[in-house]
This record gives structure tokens, C-alpha cells and sequence, in this order.
């Protein structure tokens, strides 16, 4: 067990946020978090962030995976005060954190996260685990299942992954698993190269390229614009975010606004 302080930080938003699918609350209110290979159960006491973990395993994994070293009250406290809606989205979903998730689990996860809603793709994405990825034992004794390799996923057929509810996602998945593409080269690249290799792959366009430097390469200067947020910057920014104004951490404040968004207010 880790016990450490880790303010502004609250489960429930992150869980809640879209950014990762493998992030579940369990009946006594902690929360299961499968990542890369590891599974672990978090919860919050005041500001305390409780681990189920070792210590090592904590300072290998994740520490970086919660983003330890940001000052998320910082980026909270450089809002415009004249910005009305940002400053309430702000005050709403103030425990945000971008967490530092797994590149190729990120790719594929939101690859299948076009045109989808949350609960079906967390449904897709844990069948993907038990069909394609390892079984393993967590530290409750709970059976779970690692996120499958790309040699994992090359062995599924098409019909094995439409089987996991993909729908036409089936062939972009089917079709990068048996691809050249070296994922793990993004992280050499100049971030601007790395978006247009990753706008390359079928199935992905700006918005998931986005959403993969974002929470993949942890590129927090990465803006994802989906539906909701073009649905709020044109009712709130006449059509266009400053970015410029919150320049090297505009994509934190764009969880903001997609959280706030999404679960806060009525569009």
C-alpha cells in the first residue's frame, strides 16, 4: 500500500473524462485501474491518493502514470477571470489530470472510440483484453486481463474482433495489427511529424491523432476538437478557442471544457 498527497486530483472526474477506458469503481467506492500490464486500486482520503502497490512499483509506474510532477493547481489558477464558462468548467472538473497512459493502447482505444459512447467502448475494449491479452492475477487476487500487443492483435481475425463489438471499426483494427507502423517511433519524432504519420493510418484523423499525442505522447499542447467541444467554442468562442492564451497547456484546459461539457451543463 502507497499512501502519498497528490492535489488537485479526483478519481471519479478522471474515470469520468474519456481519456481512459480501463478505469472502473468497484463496489467499496476505490477504483480498479488496468494499464499497460499492471492493475492496481486507487482511491482518494482528503488530498491522499492511496495505492494497493508496492513502493518500487509505485516509483516505476505510477507515479509518472498520474502525471506526479504538474502543477495542475497552477494551470487551474491561470484561467482568464474574465472567462465566465472556463472559469466555472475549471471549478467543476478541478481534479482533473492528463494521465500518461500506454501509446498503443491508446491508439487502438481511440481508434474504436469514433462515433462511440464511453460505456460501449470500455464493453469493447475489455472484450479485445479477454479475447487477445494475458491473464493475470491482481493484488486482491482478482483475475484481469493485459491490453493485447500488436503481435496479440495481428493473431484476432476479422471476425474474432467484430465479435468484441467494434462494428466498422473491426477492419482499422484488423488492418494496423498486421501493418509496419512502429507506434513506440512516434515518441522520437518531432511532435508536428508525429501527427501527420499518425493521420496516415486508416482510421485516424485529426481529432483521434489529437487525442493519441495528447494522452500517449503526453503532448499537453494537443487541443482534440470532437463534437462537443465544436459545439462550445461556437457557443461560447464564437467558433474558436484561444489555445494561444494557454500555450503548452492548452489540452489540460481542453479536458475542462470536454468534462464540463459532457457531464455538466446542458447544451
Amino acid at each position: 500500500m502507497v499512501e502519498k498527497i497528490l492535489a488537485p486530483c479526483d478519481l471519479a472526474q478522471i474515470a469520468d473524462s474519456g481519456q481512459c477506458f480501463r478505469m472502473t469503481k468497484q463496489d467499496d467506492g476505490s477504483y480498479k485501474i488496468c494499464a499497460a500490464d499492471l492493475c492496481t486500486y486507487a482511491q482518494m482520503k482528503g488530498q491522499k491518493l492511496i495505492l494497493e502497490c508496492t513502493e518500487q512499483e509505485f516509483e516505476d509506474f505510477w507515479k509518472d502514470y498520474f502525471d506526479w510532477d504538474t502543477d495542475y493547481q497552477k494551470i487551474c489558477d491561470s484561467v482568464d477571470k474574465e472567462d465566465e464558462f472556463l472559469i466555472e468548467a475549471v471549478k467543476y472538473g478541478s481534479g482533473m489530470r492528463i494521465l500518461k497512459q500506454e501509446l498503443w493502447e491508446m491508439l487502438i482505444t481511440f481508434m474504436i472510440s469514433q462515433n462511440n459512447n464511453i460505456p460501449r467502448i470500455q464493453k469493447s475494449v475489455e472484450t479485445i483484453c479477454e479475447k487477445f491479452g494475458d491473464k493475470k492475477t491482481d493484488i486482491r487476487g482478482n483475475e484481469y486481463f493485459t491490453f493485447p500487443t500488436k503481435p496479440q492483435l495481428a493473431k484476432a481475425s476479422i471476425d474474432e474482433l467484430r465479435q468484441c463489438g467494434l462494428g466498422y471499426r473491426d477492419r482499422y483494427i484488423y488492418e494496423i495489427a498486421h501493418s509496419d507502423f512502429d507506434v513506440y517511433s512516434l515518441k522520437n519524432m518531432d511532435i508536428d511529424l508525429a501527427e501527420k504519420e499518425l493521420c496516415k493510418i486508416t482510421g485516424v484523423g485529426k481529432k483521434v491523432a489529437n487525442c493519441v499525442k495528447l494522452f500517449g505522447l503526453h503532448d499537453l499542447t494537443s487541443f482534440p476538437i470532437d463534437t462537443w467541444i465544436r459545439k462550445l467554442c461556437d457557443k461560447y468562442y464564437n467558433g474558436s478557442f484561444p489555445v494561444d492564451k494557454y500555450k503548452g497547456y492548452a489540452g489540460v484546459i481542453q479536458q475542462y471544457i470536454f468534462f464540463y461539457g459532457r457531464t455538466g451543463i446542458k447544451l
